[in-house]
């Protein structure tokens, strides 16, 4: 079973300073990445938004402190002690788990047995914000058990996909992550079992493949976690713990054979990243994904996209019947996809900025008598 490496991922990687041992060591040994990468390190790609500097200057500041929110509650959960007194817990006590994880705040939750390859190998050093300098690092399993759960983002702020008010959704979704998982990892130390939660920031392992073992979803062409009831529109958070309790298992509902029916998230990425192609990773069926072009259209946009997202059936709502009727049934994929054009065309998209961020006429016409001059 092949370990992913933290190191390979995107963000690990743009992230590397050209002047660091660390540069010269990783691109030595995968140099196919090397080419690509060099124009994508140019900065944080949310200063990049194409939008007047009077926007930029009133709206910005929302996700500004974000990363100080999250790293908020990690330290509180890191640093919170684990009962020397722990409690018999019950195998069956899964079912009150993912209760407690929804009470918390969580749409849906599953539980899977961790395996070594569920890890990652080497950390990629991308936990500074929570204080931790880890690249490089070896990982080495020592929990039992994942709690995977979902948080929803709010579907008229994706339907504005790719546009500011998505980001605003995502980054949104990362604060509930982090605040669910805080919740959860203290909860867990208080019943006597080391625990530590994964979050935007700080990661041990994958996420989606976790989720996909926990039988939260199947993983679609888009290559996230798409869930029955709300597509891709979630956001994945993590708790490892040593707590064993009943375990879930993957989950299949045809959502392959009708991802190669709809193809929607291709058709309409407008980096051209996501392809029809599949292949099998660990027993889980990935498509090939381009990361480099997609994150080069965040750094044009100055958002994260999520026009993927917003063009899945499943995100915009199918009906549950037809749903679980689905599994092998062509027919039944054709209904759902003759009712999704119906209702929404190739791709659900609101025109025009959302009320959060809306500025007065005055303002707007001010704005562009000023830039004129400029």
């Amino acid at each position: 079973m092949k370990k992913y490496d933290e190191r390979e991922t995107l963000f690990s990687r743009v992230a590397l300073n050209p002047n660091s041992k660390e540069y010269k060591e990783f691109y030595k040994k995968n140099p196919e990445y090397k080419q690509k990468d060099a124009p994508l390190r140019t900065g944080p790609f949310r200063d990049k938004i194409r939008k007047p500097a009077r926007y930029k200057e009133l709206f910005l500041p929302l996700n500004k402190p974000n990363k100080a929110v999250i790293n908020g509650l990690f330290q509180a959960a890191i640093n919170y002690p684990v009962n020397e007194k722990r409690v018999d817990v019950p195998k069956t006590f899964n079912k009150n788990i993912k209760e407690i994880v929804k009470y918390y705040g969580a749409l849906d939750c599953g539980i899977v047995k961790l395996n070594e390859h569920h890890y990652y190998s080497h950390h990629g050093g991308v936990s500074e914000e929570v204080g931790m300098d880890t690249y490089n690092q070896k990982i080495k399993p020592s929990y039992k058990t994942a709690i995977v759960f979902t948080v929803p983002m709010d579907l008229a702020f994706m339907n504005r996909a790719p546009h500011f008010e998505e980001l605003l959704t995502t980054e949104n979704a990362y604060i509930d992550v982090a605040y669910i998982g805080a919740r959860l990892e203290m909860y867990l130390k208080e019943l006597g079992y080391k625990s530590v939660s994964q979050n935007g920031e700080y990661y041990l392992a994958p996420l989606v493949p976790l989720a996909y073992d926990a039988g939260l979803g199947e993983i679609g062409m888009c290559n996230h976690i798409v869930t029955k009831k709300h597509g891709n529109n979630v956001r994945l958070g993590a708790v490892l713990t040593n707590l064993e309790v009943e375990y879930d298992q993957p989950i299949d509902y045809g959502l392959q054979e009708f991802c190669k029916k709809c193809a929607l998230c291709l058709m309409n990425c407008p980096s051209k990243s996501i392809t029809h192609k599949q292949r099998m990773v660990n027993g889980r069926p990935f498509y090939k994904f381009n990361d480099s072009t997609c994150f080069n259209q965040w750094q044009k946009m100055g958002t994260d996209c999520g026009t993927c997202i917003q063009a899945c059936p499943m995100t915009q709502g199918v009906d549950q019947d037809l749903l679980e009727q689905m599994k092998d049934n062509p027919k039944i994929m054709d209904q759902i996809m003759e009712q999704h054009y119906e209702k929404h065309g190739r791709r659900r998209y609101t025109k025009g900025d959302l009320p959060i961020v809306t500025l007065e006429e005055e303002w707007c016409m001010r704005l562009t008598f000023m830039e004129w001059q400029n």
